[in-house]
C-alpha cells in the first residue's frame, strides 16, 4: 500500500469530502480510547504519589513524636 501525506493544496482541494475508511476510523477510535485511559492513569498516579508523600510525612512525624504525647 502506497501512502503519502496530503499537501495543503490537496487538503484544500478535497475540502470536507475526505472519506475515512472503516479500518482507519477504528484505529482512530482505539487510539482515542487508549489516550483517554492513559490520561486517567496519569491522574490516578499523581493522586497516589500525593497520598504517599502525605503518608511519608505523617510517618516521619510519628517517629519524631515523644512516647508520652497523645496523637490524634
Amino acid at each position: 500500500m502506497n501512502r503519502r501525506m496530503l499537501s495543503k493544496e490537496d487538503e484544500d482541494a478535497v475540502g470536507e469530502e475526505i472519506e475515512v475508511r472503516r479500518e482507519d476510523q477504528d484505529k482512530i477510535n482505539k487510539f482515542s480510547r487508549l489516550h483517554q485511559h492513559e490520561l486517567s492513569i496519569e491522574e490516578e498516579l499523581k493522586a497516589k504519589n500525593k497520598e504517599k508523600e502525605e503518608l511519608d510525612d505523617i510517618t516521619a512525624e510519628l517517629e519524631l513524636a515523644d512516647d508520652d504525647d497523645i496523637i490524634p
